[in-house]
Parts: C-alpha cells; structure tokens; sequence
C-alpha cells in the first residue's frame, strides 16, 4: 500500500474555519462602540445551546480552555495546598490554573496505550490530601484506564475534574465525555476540534455545583475589546492562510494585530488577566457556528483517524488503543516513533507534505521538566508525535 503526499501542505492549526467564520469576524470588527462586546445573547444562546448537547443547565463560558479550568478550580472550592493529581503529560496553560490558585500538583504518570492517567500510578499517588484527579483525553481519545480511573475517584472521594479541550463530541458507551465525571471544561483554542483562536468553557451535572459555578462566573471580568479585536483579526488571517497563502495573509494582518496562543506571563509562570475573562459576544457567535457543524467536523476527523490507521499499519508503527464502546474525537492522531525520529520529523513532512504535532515535548510542555517517577510520560515526550486528522477530501 502506497501513500503519496499530499497535493498542498495540511496544517495541524485553525483547520476548521471558513469563511463563514471570516464574515462573521468582519461583522464584528466593524462597529466602534466596545459595549457590544460584553456578554449578553450570543453568549445566553451559546450557553443554551451547549446545555441542549450536554444536557446540562450547568454551563459558563470563558476566553480560553485555562480560564474554563480556572473556573473549574474555584467551583470545586480547591484551596491553597489541596493536592490535586493530574497526568505527567500535558501543558503549562493547564499546571498555571491551578499554581495561579495555590494548589499542589502532584503528577502522575501515563499508560503509553492512550496516554492517559494510568490507574495503577494513580492509586500510588493518592495521599490523605489529594482533593481531586484531572482525568485528560490526550488527542481525543478515550483513556484505557478510564473505569478505573472514575471507580478509584469515588472510592476515595476525589473530585473528578474531566479535561475534554482534545475531546469535544467524544462518546465513551454512547455517553459524551465531559459528563462522566464531577466537572468537565473544553477549549476552542486554534488548536482544537473547534476553534474561535481563543475560548473555552464549563460544564456539570451537579446541581450544588451548577449554583457555585454561577457565582464564580458572575465574579468573572469581561474580556479586554483590544484583545477581543485582535482575536477576530487573528481569525481572519487564519482564514487567509488556507485562501491566499501564508504570504498574503500575513501582509494582510502583521503581527501586532494577532494574539499568541499564549502570553509572555504564562510562559512565564506569572499570572495572565485572561484567565479570568469571561467569553466574549463576538466568540460566541463563532463558537455556536462551529458547534452547528461538530458532528460533521467529527466525522473528518475520524476518516482522517482511518487514513493514519492504515498508513502506520503499512509501515509498522504501534497504533493507539482504540477501547470498546469508545467514540474518539481524534483531534490529532498520535505515534510514538524513537527520540532521534521525533526529532527529526522534518523528513516526515517532507514525505508526507503535513505539518507533524510534537505534543508533548515535556510533562509540562513546552517548559523543561524531569520526572524521574514518571518513566512512560517521560519516553512518551521524547518519542511521541502527532498527525492532523483534518485531512483533504
């Protein structure tokens, strides 16, 4: 089985927007008046209409995935020094929510199948003080330990605190992750199933929870309007990428009109105002745009899991483990190669004409991190890389 190259570069970023997105944002960065920016209908229809997919009436809104989980921490009423266990393979934006609270992380280590949490390093690490676990989807994919994970949570009285920002519209045995557990946030970062550049939010079953998580959004700033226009511009350069080419795109909106994935502060480990900025009208009616389309966008990106199924098979690569009864979103579609060919993957993307993903490349990435106690996570960080699931058709 041969597999050419494919005809035009594919991007793991802002692969979903189109030029409904991209009028959407005109319309938006035409008035003057900044009012028009602060949450009020787009954001309550969002809201509704995120409630009807989850079933839940506990739902907020925010301007990033670390700011949902931000939100999440102060919901659960987590003080300083609460120990919470969290998966030795994810991000800073995530490790920053909960330091930004004084909150003890304790990280554990994966299982290298779906690089989740594993369930026997779990119950290693649970101390009298540990409040809660963060249960991550890596990818989109649904966690081998997952029942194990979620039976250990209850036994000892943790909160479970499910990360869905890989898995929006993900299904473990027909139920929608993000209603497993206690709490659950997702993210609509450039990089995820569905993107608004920046936005995030909140969901829980719990009713105690959906009054505290009320009040921890109403105690939420309003999203800056400079950032807010920076954004909507960010998204149209995006958009132009894929229509006129990165060139034209970015003579179009320089660099000082966007917005980074993540700012100087939090690369820093100091405190950002975004995460406590609720979402903004302008995100919402982009993130109810992109929600109309999510079980198509689901469906690409599942054909686009299917593509590299049969191309790591032919080369003979470990494939993911995909677990019965689970419906993964596949926001990117991982392998573990050796060190030297992660780093090295330029060749891939010769080959194969794609941009390939190296999340993640430490613990806690991007920063440098060694974590003698963790071993899978550490050899999942040299050796893993990620292809885009949204693929040409």
């Amino acid at each position: 089985m041969t597999f050419p190259p494919f005809a035009r570069r594919v991007p793991l970023l802002n692969a979903t927007l189109t030029e409904q997105e991209d009028l959407c944002a005109r319309r938006w960065l035409a008035p003057a008046d900044d009012r028009a920016m602060a949450p009020a209908a787009q954001v309550q229809a969002l809201h509704r209409q995120i409630g009807e997919i989850w079933q839940t009436d506990g739902v907020a809104s925010f301007m990033a995935g670390r700011a949902a989980l931000y939100a999440v921490i102060r919901t659960l009423g987590l003080q300083p020094g609460d120990r919470v266990l969290i998966p030795a393979f994810t991000c800073q934006c995530v490790t920053n929510a909960f330091s930004y609270n004084g909150i003890e992380i304790a990280f554990v280590d994966i299982e290298a199948d779906t690089f989740g949490i594993s369930a026997a390093a779990m119950a290693q690490a649970i101390t009298p003080n540990t409040k809660a676990v963060m249960i991550q989807y890596s990818f989109g994919l649904v966690c081998r330990d997952l029942d194990a994970l979620l039976a250990l949570a209850r036994a000892h009285r943790l909160w479970v605190i499910e990360d869905c920002a890989h898995a929006t519209g993900a299904r473990y045995r027909g139920q929608l992750l993000g209603s497993l557990g206690d709490i659950a946030f997702f993210s609509s970062e450039r990089s995820k199933v569905v993107n608004t550049i920046h936005g995030g939010w909140v969901i829980t079953h719990s009713p105690a929870l959906q009054q505290r998580l009320q009040q921890v959004y109403a105690a939420s700033a309003d999203a800056e309007p400079v950032f807010i226009r920076r954004l909507l511009h960010t998204l149209r350069h995006a958009v132009a990428i894929a229509r006129d080419g990165q060139a034209a795109a970015d003579a179009g909106w320089p660099l000082e009109q966007r917005v980074p994935q993540m700012q100087i502060a939090e690369l820093s480990g100091l405190f950002s105002p975004q995460y406590r900025w609720r979402m903004a009208e302008p995100v919402a009616e982009l993130l109810r745009l992109q929600l109309n389309r999510l079980p198509t966008l689901l469906e690409r990106r599942r054909r686009g899991a299917a593509f590299w199924q049969r191309w790591a098979a032919a080369h003979g690569y470990r494939l993911p483990l995909h677990i019965a009864g689970a419906e993964n979103s596949w926001l990117r579609f991982p392998l573990l190669l050796s060190a030297q060919q992660k780093q090295r993957r330029d060749s891939l993307e010769r080959q194969l004409n794609v941009e390939v993903g190296v999340w993640f490349t430490t613990p806690m990435h991007p920063q440098p991190l060694v974590l003698a106690d963790c071993p899978v996570a550490m050899s999942a960080a040299a050796s893993c890389v990620n292809f885009p699931t949204w693929l040409p058709e």
